[in-house]
């Protein structure tokens, strides 16, 4: 079928949520977020249950998307249930400690062998915009490194580079910094250095002509978006400790691979780590940490910090009991169960694309996974921006008018707990007609 009939059979399964939303953005600004949006409009869900979502037009769907990552034991699990359940019996926010932030502390410090302190902010872009400010304290360096593609939250620092068309990054050895949003300080990139990924001998160059002015280097391993390479991120860690410059690794995606994250499958220790998502089990959350020497920059039990962090709802109980309920939860057969579905998913994939001829490039990463079609290789950023995105951008439609829901472009979508074998095959099967469907 068309690509227009693909559309033409979404608006007719969906039309109270075309109503809703042209309802909505009179007060709205759009979609209640940017990252809602999607062409010709977004769903409006009514409910969710395990790893089934329905619209408000009695559609339902398998998850695959589990709000960006972030429902790994599926929606309305019993543990967080019970675990928020009880901690709104005691109090929602009391304005002091309640002593749930420090049994979350000790249960992440425990699983991560890097953490030595942890503090808790509300969203994964407040843990890198304070990770930063140590960065630079500790320092007294004011530059900051990312890669080219990553994507570390939306603040000034970091929000270069992260979609940059391709006629404006300059070489791939040496990438140019282009700011991404509207409305940033004038120079804002000139305080950002661009690393290319998977491409050592130009790392080691640009980090060592920068080391002088360089805070830190931010790591995004791009959790289901680009093969990961652990040696590559390994060199980067020998790299940053010779030349005296501070490693944060972002885990925001990858923590959900295992008890101790991403880092802890591929021997990697960051000075500091930033968090979010599946620590909040669905509630707005987000934290950073590591080294104590670094982190005791924001104690200010002995006088003045010399970086200050507060905010009214920063660890807020709710949050701490579902994200104590969540990695509770998650033992070493949770964590089997997801990952094993996500190699079957890959071998599924593959297979498919091979068997019908399809050039794509599937990337799984435990249980993160995306498929990236019309490309032949798929190292960094600028192979990932060449991907057919409308290609991507029907068979997305077609896969929601089946019932599946995955992310907008195929990117980064993710399985959930309460996912079977049975889901990932069907999953597979729906993949190969909605690539069929796009292309008629």
């Amino acid at each position: 079928m068309s690509r227009d009939t693909i559309e033409a059979i979404y608006r007719d399964r969906t039309p109270t949520s075309r109503q809703l939303f042209e309802e909505g953005r009179s007060v709205n600004a759009g979609a209640a977020k940017g990252a809602y949006f999607h062409a010709p409009y977004p769903l409006t869900l009514r409910r969710a249950e395990g790893c089934e979502l329905e619209d408000v037009d009695g559609n339902t769907y398998a998850d695959f998307s589990n709000h960006h990552t972030s429902q790994v034991l599926g929606h309305n699990h019993p543990a967080i249930l019970d675990a928020i359940q009880q901690q709104i019996n005691d109090g929602i926010a009391m304005g002091s400690a309640t002593g749930i932030e420090t049994r979350m502390a000790r249960l992440m410090c425990e699983r991560v062998e890097s953490l030595e302190r942890v503090r808790f902010v509300n969203s994964g872009t407040e843990a890198t915009l304070h990770a930063i400010r140590l960065a630079r304290c500790i320092s007294g360096k004011p530059k900051v490194a990312k890669f080219e593609g990553a994507y570390h939250g939306s603040h000034d620092a970091v929000e270069i580079s992260v979609a940059p068309p391709l006629d404006d990054v300059g070489e791939a050895s040496d990438p140019i910094a282009v700011p991404t949003a509207g409305g940033m300080a004038p120079d804002v990139h000139e305080q950002t250095i661009i690393l290319p990924y998977h491409d050592l001998e130009s790392v080691e160059r640009i980090l060592t002509r920068h080391k002088d002015e360089l805070a830190c280097v931010m790591l995004d391993p791009k959790a289901g978006i680009i093969p990961i390479q652990p040696e590559f991120m390994r060199r980067i860690r020998e790299v940053t400790r010779d030349l005296g410059i501070l490693l944060v690794f972002d885990e925001i995606v990858a923590f959900r691979q295992s008890a101790g994250g991403l880092q802890g499958n591929v021997r990697f220790d960051p000075d500091l780590t930033c968090f979010g998502k599946i620590i909040g089990g669905g509630f707005p959350v987000g934290a950073y940490g590591g080294r104590a020497d670094i982190m005791d920059l924001v104690d200010n039990t002995e006088g003045a910090a010399s970086v200050f962090q507060s905010g009214t709802h920063s660890g807020h109980a709710v949050a701490m009991a579902a994200g104590i309920a969540t990695l509770e939860t998650l033992t070493d057969d949770a964590y089997a169960h997801l990952n094993g579905l996500g190699q079957r998913l890959k071998r599924g994939l593959d297979t498919m694309c091979a068997d019908k001829g399809i050039v794509a490039q599937t990337v799984v990463t435990g249980s993160v996974f995306g498929i990236h079609f019309g490309i032949d290789k798929l190292e960094n950023y600028r192979d990932f921006a060449r991907a057919d995105k409308a290609l991507a951008q029907s068979m997305f439609l077609s896969l929601l008018n089946q019932g599946y829901f995955l992310a907008q472009g195929l990117s980064m979508c993710a399985i959930s707990l309460p996912t079977g074998e049975s889901h990932i095959d069907s999953l597979i099967a729906a993949i190969s007609t909605a690539y069929d469907d796009a292309n008629e």
